[in-house]
C-alpha cells in the first residue's frame, strides 16, 4: 500500500544569510526555519525530529537554524511578526484519524508559486505522521524528522515535484518507513547539488 507524500507551501520571498568558515572547502549557509508548533509536538524529546531533519540537509552544507514558536500567549517575537525575507517557517498541526482507518492517508498539502519559483511555508499533520510510524511499527519521532525534511525539500527546490527514488519521493509504503533505509531517506545528489545552486544564488543577490 502507498501513501501520498506530505507537504504544503505557500509562495512568498526568501532569502538566506551565509555563515562563516574558514578553509578551502564550500561554506555553509544558514536557513533559518520559524517552526510553529501549535501542540507542543516538537518540544522535549521530539526535538530529535528537528536534529534529524536538519543532518539531511548537510549533504548540501545548509544548517537549519531552528526558531521554534510554542503555543503560548503572548507569542514572543518574532513569533508573533510577519516573515521576514530571511525566513521559511513550517507548522505542525493536528488532524485526526478515523479508528480503524486502513485507506490511503495524505500526510499533507501541497502549494508551490512555480511562477515566481518561490516557497516558504509547510504544513505537516502531526496526527497523521504517528498514525503512519504506528501502521510501520516504528518511532514517530524518526518519521517526524523525515517529513519535516521532505517538506524542507520542496521549500529549498521551490518545487511540488518529485524524485524517483530518496527522501523526495512522492509516496512511502509502510515497507519502507518499517525498513528504514539509508537510500529511501536521503536526499539523492542531484537534489542536494540543486538546493545549494539555489540558495547560493539568492545569497549573491
Amino acid at each position: 500500500m502507498r501513501l501520498p507524500h506530505l507537504l504544503a507551501v505557500v509562495s512568498a520571498a526568501m532569502l538566506f544569510q551565509p555563515s562563516h568558515v574558514s578553509g578551502a572547502v564550500t561554506g555553509w549557509t544558514d536557513v533559518v526555519v520559524r517552526l510553529y508548533d501549535a501542540n507542543s509536538v516538537v518540544r522535549g524529546t521530539n526535538g530529535a525530529a528537528l536534529d534529524l531533519a536538519a543532518k539531511a540537509l548537510s549533504g548540501a552544507s545548509i544548517d537549519i537554524v531552528w526558531r521554534v514558536c510554542p503555543n503560548v500567549r503572548p507569542i514572543a517575537a518574532p513569533c508573533d511578526l510577519p516573515l521576514g525575507p530571511d525566513e521559511l517557517a513550517i507548522r505542525i498541526v493536528r488532524s485526526e484519524v478515523p479508528d480503524g482507518y486502513r485507506g490511503l492517508l495524505p500526510l499533507g498539502d501541497a502549494l508551490v508559486d512555480t511562477r515566481s519559483a518561490t516557497a516558504v511555508l509547510a504544513t505537516i499533520y502531526f496526527d497523521r505522521v504517528r498514525w503512519l510510524a504506528s501502521q510501520a511499527g516504528t518511532d514517530v519521532q524518526t518519521l517526524l524528522g523525515r517529513a519535516i525534511a521532505h517538506e524542507l525539500g520542496h521549500l529549498l527546490l521551490a518545487t511540488n515535484t518529485h524524485g524517483p527514488v530518496g527522501l523526495m519521493r512522492a509516496s512511502w509504503s509502510r515497507d519502507e518507513v518499517r525498513r528504514g533505509s539509508t537510500r529511501d531517506w536521503s536526499f539523492m545528489p542531484s537534489e542536494l547539488a540543486s538546493m545549494r545552486r539555489r540558495v547560493d544564488a539568492l545569497v549573491s543577490r
